[in-house]
């Protein structure tokens, strides 16, 4: 059978402490590439639905970074939620790709683990011989279906009545790549 994708089996204090490295929150270094995008979302799928708080690990992961492995992360957590949203990249110029990176930092990660949440399954299957098994799927039912970030950005709204328009629309500039704009 081959290799089939299933959460770490750890206490969640171990989980944390796993997911709190290289491997998945900086895509720049050698670690980024022992695994794939698919099998690093059903390992923090499968931490979230333990309970797990992303904010720890990722506080827990930035805590002694310097500002240039910081920024890292939101390109990382970026990365997740464009695949669990759009299935592979969004396309060029996209107007969902500003109003993701206009979130604030915990509402960032909300929207990371509400779509992990969704979008990362249990499947039960059954092998050649009729024996059954399960395994962790990163589903596609739910691609291009911006819901959790329409119910994110209400909220936002909702708590920020005063916020002006033309602030709002200058937050993706966060972005831009200088060590000072990261959210960790």
């Amino acid at each position: 059978m081959r290799n089939l994708l299933q959460p770490l089996n750890y206490s969640l204090s171990e989980y944390e402490s796993w997911l709190a490295m290289k491997e998945y929150w900086d895509d720049y270094s050698h670690e980024w590439t022992e695994s794939s995008i698919e099998k690093k979302l059903v390992r923090l799928a499968g931490f979230v639905k333990m309970g797990g708080d992303l904010n720890t690990v990722l506080s827990d992961y930035a805590e002694d970074r310097d500002a240039m492995y910081r920024i890292r992360i939101q390109h990382c957590v970026f990365r997740y939620i464009e695949r669990l949203i759009s299935g592979d990249h969004f396309q060029f110029g996209a107007p969902i790709i500003d109003r993701i990176k206009r979130l604030d930092k915990e509402e960032l990660v909300r929207l990371l683990t509400a779509e992990l949440s969704r979008s990362v399954k249990e499947k039960r299957d059954y092998d050649e011989n009729g024996r059954p098994f399960t395994h962790w799927v990163v589903s596609d039912e739910y691609i291009n279906n911006d819901e959790n970030l329409d119910a994110i950005e209400r909220e936002h709204w909702n708590n920020f009545p005063n916020e002006s328009f033309s602030y709002y629309l200058d937050k993706n500039k966060r972005w831009d790549g200088d060590d000072e704009s990261s959210f960790w």
